[in-house]
């Protein structure tokens, strides 16, 4: 083997490496948002198992989606901030619930990511 022809190689596994953590501290950056999405959307779907929600006021879903975070330990929502995120449409018989919101996460110095959620259920 010459070594000569081997110019190179040291630097292609080089950026091979760089772009594999930079990808990896992008994954585990975003990750965190999706898993609390994954709670919220799940919290969501909770409330179409309670009993007569169409008949039920909006506090009081505000409150069972608020009580099924909770459960789950996110924080995202309080009783203030939740009537500006929660919407609940009454649909004739059926009621949707949709739940909108954004997450900011810095990167690095003054980048940062902007995430937006939203989850919408139905529920008769």
């Amino acid at each position: 083997m010459n070594i000569n022809r081997q110019h190179g190689s040291g630097s292609s596994v080089f950026l091979l490496i760089v772009v594999i953590v930079f990808s990896l501290w992008f994954f585990f950056k975003l990750f965190p948002m999706y898993m609390e999405n994954w709670a919220v959307s799940s919290a969501l779907e909770k409330i179409t198992e309670e009993q007569n929600v169409s008949g039920k006021k909006d506090r009081e879903i505000y409150q069972i989606f608020l009580r099924n975070l909770n459960k789950k330990d996110i924080k995202l929502f309080d009783n203030d901030t939740v009537v500006q995120h929660v919407t609940v449409e009454r649909l004739g018989g059926s009621i949707e619930i949709t739940v909108e919101y954004e997450r900011v996460k810095q990167l690095i110095g003054n980048i940062s990511f902007l995430v937006e959620f939203k989850n919408t259920v139905e529920a008769s």
